[in-house]
């Protein structure tokens, strides 16, 4: 179920691989993302991805545009910390690593599996 209003849209996400790519498509409705849509869309990828292999039960996306900021919140109903973790390797950790080194502002709603990340416009 997908609802857009000029400035926001919500999401709801299968837990499945083809999730992330109907994520990525939907930012397509908000044009506000101009020259940051690339970043948007590759932040996205890397929160419902890790939402998809880490979490639980239903995943939701919120993108949220006003003037100066899109602000884009993915969250599931697993209880977790998501965290950087020290040493990524072959086998993963590297994707709130480039949330990190992409995103102006990120962070975890403590006590939660809601990650955000900020993209000034």
């Amino acid at each position: 179920m997908m609802r857009v209003m000029s400035d926001a849209l919500t999401l709801r996400l299968a837990r499945d691989p083809s999730s992330i790519k109907q994520a990525r498509d939907s930012l397509r409705a908000l044009p506000e993302l101009d020259g940051r849509a690339d970043d948007a869309r590759l932040l996205i990828s890397e929160l419902v991805t890790n939402a998809i292999r880490y979490g639980e039960g239903n995943i939701r996306l919120d993108v949220l545009v006003d003037d100066d900021h899109a602000r884009m919140v993915v969250s599931d109903d697993g209880v977790g910390d998501p965290q950087m973790v020290a040493r990524p390797g072959q086998h993963g950790g590297w994707g709130l690593r480039l949330v990190d080194s992409l995103a102006d502002r990120w962070g975890v709603l403590g006590g939660s599996t809601q990650v955000w990340a900020e993209l000034a416009l």
